[in-house]
């Protein structure tokens, strides 16, 4: 392993970055959280618990997600300022 490297709160920050990044495109395209969790099959807990970072979702489910709100999964994923 590389030293000074977290793999656990990298993942973490990932997870936060993306959660940011869902619920600000979901808001630009005025879905509602019900209405995603409608779209994606998702729990509305665990979508919330995705969008507010407390959540790793698989890679799948983020797939899943980013298509349902018409983004690239590594939009999703990077940093926006």
């Amino acid at each position: 392993m590389v030293q000074g490297f977290s793999l656990e709160k990298r993942t973490t920050e990932l997870a936060i970055i993306f959660g940011e990044n869902c619920r600000k495109r979901r808001k630009e395209l005025n879905i509602s959280q019900r209405s995603l969790c409608e779209m994606t099959g998702i729990a509305a807990a665990h979508l919330s618990n995705i969008e507010n970072g407390r959540a790793n979702p698989t890679l799948e489910l983020m797939e899943i997600i980013a298509q349902a709100i018409d983004s690239p999964l590594v939009h999703l994923l990077s940093k926006m300022d």
